[in-house]
Parts: structure tokens; C-alpha cells; sequence
């Protein structure tokens, strides 16, 4: 038991690190490794499907006819994560496999050429270990933990990845459009 207390005091003292950054919305690339390096199965799995989630939710504040890139997560809103709007902007998703059903609906053709099959699957599996340790009470440590932690770095970098090819995509059909406004005007 004291060790278990000490390791969460000890990653208590420096939680600023999983927090989302306040401009972007996403979590620090360090965070992937500071969460891996949890000893507590429990943390790291709750602190994995946080970090995921927040990337999906960066995700879904992209694209047509969204806000865009301002921050639904900035840690300087007051339930940020819990009001009606932000819930409504994100499908009603709540969770980590509602946000990514939700991406996936929203952004079908993501599938393939965004997502691949395993990308998918990695967050799936961080989903049903998570809720295993969490709503399964004979289930009291992962079974494979490197098998989680590669699931966790692979989903972390293939939504890193997304969100940068929607920024690119983004700023290509804006400079579209810039053009195509000064021809016309011409």
C-alpha cells in the first residue's frame, strides 16, 4: 500500500505535465512518456485513455464548419470537459470509444488513409483494458502491459499525425480560397 501511495503523491506533484497545453488543447509530447512511466496499472491506464481522449477531442474541434482551433480543453475553463455545449459540439461522446466512433463517423474517408485498421484497434484495446481494471473486479492487473504501452504510443502518434494532416489540409484550401477571392476580384 505505501508504495502505491508514493507513487501517486510523487506523480501528484508534477500532474501540470498530463495537463493539456493552454493555447493548443493537447497534451504535451512528454506526457507519453511521463505516462508510460507510471507503475500503477490503474494511473496508467486512466492517465493513457485522458491523454487519447483530449487528442480526439482536439480532432473533432477540427474541420468544416467547427470552430477550429480554439481550445474546448484550456485548463483555465471551469468544466471544461463536462458542459452541455462542449458535449454537443463532440456527438454527446464522452468517453474514449464514443469520440472515436464520432471522429469516425464524422470523417469517414479518414478510415485508411488517416486510421488504419491497427490505429483503430490500439485505442480499442486501451478502452477494454481500462474498463477491465476499472469495472471488473477479478481483474486486477493488465495482462500484457507492453502490449497496452505500444497500443498507447501507437494511438498517441497516428492522432498526433491526423491532427497534423488536418492542419495541413486546413491551410491548403484557406490559401485556395485567398487565391480564388483575388482572382475574382481582379
Amino acid at each position: 500500500m505505501g508504495a502505491t501511495t508514493s507513487s501517486i503523491s510523487s506523480t501528484s506533484s508534477s500532474s501540470s505535465i498530463f495537463l493539456p497545453h493552454a493555447s493548443t488543447g493537447l497534451p504535451s509530447p512528454r506526457a507519453v512518456a511521463a505516462i508510460i512511466a507510471l507503475r500503477n496499472e490503474y494511473e496508467l491506464s486512466i492517465r493513457a485513455s485522458k491523454h487519447l481522449e483530449c487528442l480526439l477531442k482536439a480532432l473533432l474541434m477540427m474541420g468544416p464548419g467547427n470552430p477550429g482551433r480554439t481550445n474546448p480543453l484550456s485548463a483555465t475553463q471551469p468544466g471544461a470537459h463536462h458542459g452541455a455545449a462542449q458535449n454537443a459540439h463532440f456527438g454527446g461522446a464522452r468517453g474514449l470509444n464514443e469520440l472515436l466512433e464520432e471522429l469516425l463517423k464524422r470523417y469517414p474517408t479518414a478510415v485508411g488513409t488517416m486510421f488504419t485498421d491497427a490505429n483503430i484497434k490500439a485505442i480499442r484495446l486501451i478502452v477494454g483494458m481500462r474498463n477491465k481494471l476499472i469495472h471488473d473486479i477479478s481483474y486486477t492487473q493488465m495482462d500484457n502491459r507492453t502490449k497496452f504501452v505500444e497500443a498507447f504510443k501507437e494511438a498517441d502518434k497516428c492522432l498526433r499525425a491526423a491532427r497534423a494532416s488536418f492542419l495541413i489540409n486546413e491551410q491548403q484550401q484557406t490559401a485556395k480560397t485567398k487565391k480564388a477571392s483575388s482572382c475574382a476580384i481582379m
